[in-house]
């Protein structure tokens, strides 16, 4: 039985020949590699607080993070990304990455897409967040040898989204293991960048869990 899932997105603004069009070494490789779909999880927070000394008075205190909804690791953004709802319905249900179909307005699509399930639920994201904003206050706000403040977080504001990525990869697997990947993000076209070695690490787990030739998914797409 398929599975329908609507998602929502930072949005799958680059596509694979919009990627061929802006990376030469990718439109070399374009008949060697395969780009596969997929997202995964975040959660946005912006969290506020104060840091109040006995003797300045009080400062409020604001931070805007992305923390990562598998490992509840969290880093500062400047703004949060703009959110939209796209829709991938899977042929069947597996646990690595399978055929499917995407859609988004009028664009429909087959794709070999996976979503990423998230393992921290809001209160636990929320946590992990306002550890992270509070030790990064005390360090701006408690210089060595001044005044101490008491920081304090006030208000937590969350919610939830999917990040989508193109995985590239060799059409054909080294009998020897896993092959090279690299990533792209769909939403803002960047490839490679560090900050998502984290996504990079998921997906080498589940390839090495349930590996996907090229031959089967060929065979998927065309029955």
């Amino acid at each position: 039985m398929g599975k329908h899932v609507s998602i929502p997105s930072t949005g799958l603004s680059w596509t694979e020949d919009r990627l061929a069009g802006r990376y030469d070494f990718l439109r070399r490789r374009r008949e060697e590699v395969r780009l596969d779909l997929l997202y995964y999880p975040y959660w946005s927070m912006h969290l506020t607080g104060s840091a109040r000394w006995r003797i300045f008075g009080e400062k409020p205190l604001e931070m805007l993070l992305i923390s990562d909804a598998r490992k509840g690791t969290c880093r500062r953004v400047s703004s949060f990304p703009q959110h939209y709802e796209e829709r991938l319905s899977f042929m069947e249900e597996k646990a690595g990455f399978s055929p499917a179909e995407f859609g988004s307005g009028t664009d429909v699509r087959s794709v070999i897409a996976h979503m990423a399930s998230p393992l921290l639920d809001q209160a636990e994201a929320e946590a992990a967040a306002e550890a992270f904003a509070l030790a990064a206050w005390n360090k701006r706000c408690n210089i060595p040898l001044g005044p101490r403040a008491d920081i304090r977080c006030i208000r937590k504001v969350s919610y939830f989204l999917y990040k989508p990525f193109w995985v590239m990869r060799p059409k054909e697997e080294p009998q020897s293991g896993s092959g090279k990947i690299f990533l792209f993000d769909a939403s803002t076209g960047l490839g490679g960048v560090s900050e998502y070695w984290n996504v990079v690490e998921y997906v080498r787990s589940i390839q090495e869990a349930s590996p996907v030739s090229s031959e089967s998914i060929n065979g998927k797409m065309q029955s």
